[in-house]
């Protein structure tokens, strides 16, 4: 019975996965591009975490993801793997 369970969450899962991948807009930068010209009287930003963050946010979002499913998926083996068993 948890193997239905398991694959019936899963199965849910995978579906919104899919549904909030389809339903990102992929394409260019349509309503504006990003820049990070200083405005009048602001400073010029001096690190490029900026451009790091859009760069991540943006053109990477896909693999972005996908890692951070992996090293969930790692962090979980590692906890099953680690766990102490209980004596019956």
């Amino acid at each position: 019975m948890v193997k239905v369970k398991t694959a019936i969450l899963m199965l849910i899962f995978l579906a919104v996965l899919i549904v909030f991948i389809a339903a990102t807009p992929w394409g260019g930068m349509e309503n504006g591009s990003y820049s990070f010209e200083p405005r009048e009287g602001v400073r010029a930003p001096e690190s490029g975490v900026g451009e790091v963050g859009i760069e991540i946010f943006t053109l990477y979002l896909f693999p972005f993801e996908v890692l951070g499913l992996v090293l969930l998926a790692a962090m979980i083996g590692a906890i099953y793997v680690a766990r102490k068993e209980l004596p019956r």
